[in-house]
């Protein structure tokens, strides 16, 4: 083989790979950006058969169990996630206990009741916290439930027998009309935050257990004391003259919502380890929960009973949750008008 004929092969597989060949098309993803800025109306618009369709689901969910959450609501949303890994940090265990609205001042005593008077946590920490031992000799936690009722009861009691006037006189100073519509829009925005607190996903991981009656009645009073509360508070507002009153009336108000939440957080700042122990051996998961709640209905007649009784209270306590912010709303634009 010569020396030319070499050099033409040469040439020959340098052109074939010097051969451009043809591009291979890869799909590309295109970026997900977040929809178009549009208008007010247009979301709500949206956003309706979604809030109806959480209504629905809460009026046919369990009493406490909130399955709504282990379905997947609509096409586009993330699936049901189920929770395998536990949470480890202590702090963040106690803020679920103390935002759980099942775990209230009932199933606090109820603890109490289980565990005695000297528990692991006050020989770990070698003190003797009073706090700890009287709340079950003297039933400290129901003292604060009961305690907030007669307040209450005798709040708006006195309200109602020195109430004298018109229900529309319309000769209210101005500032007074300001008041009304100043308090009746901070509970207009509230009162979302009630529903979404009725409707929370903080339970997904572990709640605490619905198959006792400690933990019906707790939730009955976190809701329907909250909500009566701020309906009373409206009417003092709307019947009081003078506007010192008024803000003293409304700051007596937030001060009974938030004696049990309050007696809740100082007990745990005390014994911070009893709120971990409360989230470890007491709280479980929604497929436990569901589990328990079977079993303690066809063992125990008279808590299958008492579910069922307040089967309808629930339901309507749910209805008037969800109306809550229209009825602040129509109360903050009459209120000032027939004040």
């Amino acid at each position: 083989m010569n020396k030319v004929h070499c050099e033409e092969i040469v040439k020959k597989k340098n052109s074939i790979y010097s051969t451009k060949r043809p591009s291979i098309l890869i799909p590309q993803i295109k970026e997900v950006k977040p929809d178009e800025e549009e208008s007010c109306c247009s979301h709500i618009c949206k956003s309706l058969p979604f809030i109806c369709k959480n209504f629905k689901l809460k009026m046919k969910d369990h009493l406490l169990l909130g399955g709504e959450h282990h379905k997947k609501f609509s096409i586009g949303f993330n699936s049901p996630m189920n929770f395998t890994n536990d949470i480890t940090d202590p702090e963040e265990k106690k803020n679920i206990v103390l935002s759980d609205p099942k775990f209230g001042m009932f199933s606090l005593f109820k603890y109490h009741c289980n565990k005695g008077y000297l528990n692991y946590e006050l020989k770990k920490s070698n003190t003797i916290f009073c706090s700890h031992i009287f709340s079950l000799a003297f039933a400290l936690p129901l003292l604060i439930f009961f305690s907030q009722w007669l307040l209450y009861i005798s709040l708006v009691n006195y309200e109602i027998r020195k109430f004298e006037g018109e229900f529309c006189p319309t000769d209210s100073p101005i500032e007074l009309k300001l008041m009304m519509c100043g308090i009746g829009l901070i509970y207009f925005v509230r009162s979302f935050f009630m529903w979404d607190n009725l409707t929370n996903t903080i339970g997904l991981k572990k709640s605490n257990r619905a198959d006792h009656v400690s933990a019906i009645l707790d939730t009955f009073q976190e809701f329907l004391f909250n909500l009566v509360v701020y309906s009373a508070n409206l009417w003092i507002i709307f019947v009081e003259k003078d506007i010192q009153n008024m803000i003293l009336n409304s700051l007596a108000m937030e001060f009974l919502m938030r004696l049990d939440n309050e007696f809740e957080e100082m007990y745990f700042e005390y014994l911070p380890g009893t709120a971990e122990d409360i989230y470890d051996n007491v709280y479980v998961t929604y497929e436990q929960n569901k589990e328990f709640i079977e079993k303690r209905q066809k063992k125990s007649k008279c808590f299958k009973l008492f579910s069922y009784f307040l089967f309808i209270p629930y339901k309507i306590l749910i209805f008037l949750l969800f109306c809550f912010p229209v009825l602040c709303f129509i109360i903050t634009l009459i209120g000032p008008i027939c004040k």
